[in-house]
Formats: C-alpha cells, sequence, structure tokens
C-alpha cells in the first residue's frame, strides 16, 4: 500500500472541518433544549476519551491503517470479517452525509432540483478528491480551514450585530436538572460528531510525526467542541429552543434574520458555502477511508480502479436510505447512534484496546 505523508496541520484543520461537517447543519443535542449547548461540552469530554483510545490502539500497532490492526489483533478471518463491517459503516456514514448536504443544498439555494442530480455533483467531486489522494485532500483542506476560520468569525459578528439575539432564551440553565443533558449527550452527542474521529485510524499511518498525532487530535476535538457548544448557543439565543428544536437547518434560519440596514441581508448563501464546503471534507474522508480500507483487504495494486464503484454505492445508498428528510434525520439522530455508533465507536474499540494491553504486556 502506497504511503502518503500528511502534516499535523492537515490533520488539524482535515479534523476541524470533518467534525462540524453535518453536526452544524441538523441541529445537535437539541432534545436538551436550552442547555444543548452543555451536552456538547460532555460530548466532547467523551468524544476526547474515545480519540485517546482510538490513537493507543495505533500507537501500539504504529504504521498499519485500521483494517489492518483489527486484522492482526483478531486474527484472519475474525478479524477480516469486523474489518469489513468497518468498511461499510465508512460507507453508510460517508451515504448519509451526502443526503444532509443534498437536502440543505436544495432546501436553500436550489429548490425544485431534482435530488440525484444534486447528490451526483458532489459525489463527483468527491471522487475526485479520492483519485488524487489523501495528500491533496488534506493540504486543500488546509487552505479551506483558514478561509473557513474567517467567513466564521466573519458571520458571529453580524448575527451578533443583526440578528438580536437574546440571552433569555438560554435561561433557565438546568431547568430539569442533569438527566436531559446527560441523555442527549450520551449516546447522540458523543458519538456525533466525536466518535466519528474514528475514521482517522485509517490515516494516522500517513502522519510525518505520527507521535504527535494524538495532541493534534485532541486539540480538534476541542476547537470543534467548543465551536459547536457556541454555534448552538447563538442558534437558541436567536430562535428560542423550540424553534431551534423544530427546524431543518436551524443555523440557515438564524443567518436569515440577520439584518443592518438594509445593506447586509441575506447571508444564507454565504452560510451554505461554509456548509458544503465542511460537508465535502466529511464525505470525502468517510469514502477515502472505503476505498484505502477494500485495498487493504483485497490487496488491490492500485486503489483508483475501485473509487468509481465506492462513490457509485455511496450514492445510491444516500438516494435509497430513506424516503424523506424528515425519516432520513430521525433515524440519523434517534436509531443510528444506539445500534451502529455506539457497537462501532465503543464498544468494539474497547475489546481492541483490551486486546492490546493484554499482548503489549504479554510481549513486555
Amino acid at each position: 500500500m502506497t504511503k502518503y505523508k500528511i502534516s499535523l496541520r492537515q490533520l488539524f484543520a482535515m479534523m476541524v472541518l470533518f467534525q462540524q461537517g453535518s453536526a452544524v447543519v441538523v441541529g445537535l443535542g437539541m432534545k436538551a433544549k436550552q442547555d444543548a449547548w452543555i451536552a456538547i461540552l460532555l460530548g466532547m469530554i467523551g468524544g476526547l476519551t474515545l480519540f485517546i483510545l482510538y490513537f493507543y490502539i495505533y500507537f501500539k500497532n504504529c504504521n498499519l491503517p485500521f483494517t489492518s490492526i483489527i486484522k492482526k489483533l483478531l486474527g484472519r478471518y475474525l478479524g477480516g470479517f469486523v474489518a469489513v463491517v468497518y468498511i461499510l459503516y465508512f460507507g453508510y456514514i460517508s451515504a448519509r452525509v451526502l443526503r444532509d448536504f443534498t437536502e440543505l443544498v436544495i432546501t436553500s439555494i436550489l429548490e425544485g432540483t431534482p435530488l440525484a442530480a444534486v447528490s451526483l455533483i458532489i459525489i463527483i467531486v468527491v471522487g475526485y478528491s479520492c483519485y488524487l489522494g489523501i495528500e491533496v485532500l488534506a493540504r486543500t483542506t488546509e487552505i479551506l480551514f483558514i478561509v473557513i476560520f474567517l467567513l466564521t468569525l466573519l458571520l458571529v459578528v453580524l448575527v451578533i450585530s443583526g440578528a438580536n439575539p437574546e440571552i433569555k432564551n438560554l435561561l433557565p440553565i438546568l431547568e430539569n436538572g442533569w438527566k436531559p443533558i446527560f441523555a442527549t449527550a450520551f449516546p447522540l452527542t458523543i458519538t456525533f460528531p466525536f466518535g466519528e474521529t474514528i475514521v482517522f485510524t485509517m490515516f494516522f499511518y500517513n502522519l510525518n510525526k505520527p507521535n504527535a498525532g494524538i495532541k493534534y487530535g485532541a486539540y480538534s476535538i476541542i476547537f470543534s467542541g467548543l465551536l459547536l457548544s457556541f454555534i448552538t448557543a447563538v442558534n437558541i439565543s436567536v430562535l428560542g429552543s423550540r424553534r431551534a428544536g423544530m427546524s431543518n437547518f436551524p443555523l440557515l434560519e438564524t443567518l436569515e434574520k440577520v439584518e443592518i440596514g438594509e445593506f447586509v441581508t441575506r447571508l444564507d448563501s454565504i452560510v451554505v458555502l461554509i456548509l458544503i464546503i465542511n460537508g465535502f471534507v466529511k464525505i470525502a474522508v468517510f469514502a477515502y477511508a472505503v476505498v484505502i480500507g477494500l485495498q487493504d483487504i483485497f490487496r488491490f495494486k492500485n486503489y483508483r480502479i475501485i473509487i468509481i464503484p465506492v462513490c457509485a454505492a455511496i450514492l445510491i445508498s444516500s438516494l435509497k436510505m430513506a424516503s424523506s428528510y424528515s425519516e432520513h434525520i430521525q433515524i440519523g439522530l434517534e436509531l443510528v447512534p444506539k445500534y451502529i455508533h455506539i457497537p462501532l465507536q465503543i464498544v468494539t474499540p474497547l475489546l481492541l484496546g483490551i486486546i492490546t494491553f493484554v499482548k503489549s504486556k504479554k510481549e513486555r
């Protein structure tokens, strides 16, 4: 398998945009109502713990993608089966994110456009990024991160200035105690988006300084958690917890309320641009993980020959996974965290971590 190199700064940028991804779009943690921002912070702490576990598994089995580590720890047959499950998982989440952003584009700027047409355009760009490889994707993400960070700062200033946020919408804090916050943090905000960073175990071996990967990965989770919490608090302060919880795209609705004089209005197009870039990074990372995982398991000499079938499968899955956007969101926020994320983000990595620890003790 060809070993490309990415820098620590590129890893940080890629992980931040990845985590913002669809989490910004769907209104994360709103079951905790006005305390949703606290649920996100708790999810960040849990996600940080999971990331340390993921990196420990990699660090003790260096220079291997996650699929190879699984086969090494569980054996050829059981390990091969579990590795295939993870590849299917990465592909499924890629399809879910593609559906998220297709719906966003159609709702906000291309109303009436067929779902398949928008999805096809996005997946073609994703496929091309996979063809160019992880180095090009990482360098592109590093540049996009700077642009998006500056645009985000600008939008925050404009929202505070022109959308009339009200602190009272965030009060009372802990009105119903900690129970709904913990119920929202686990499993939802821990697994989505922070637990999804398990996909980066496919790329740690590409780092030019692997040992420092845990530090920069942790920085990205803390940065993303604080930013997501802040954005959620802003949405609630502008829309109120009830309206923010009912909205399909709360951030978009928040930005639509910005009016400064008669010349700063309709900022939703800028927001959609930012969200599409974040979504592209997340879809591309998952798709590339599928391609690399298949190459690792089935020993393809050139991973590029499987990009078209992988992208086609993601596209079809995205179109067929739900009959409507409301059904898609319900499955994604209620069923997926419990029945897919928990087994593959928490239970299986925990077992792999225990096996790794026992094996390292025996070797010592």
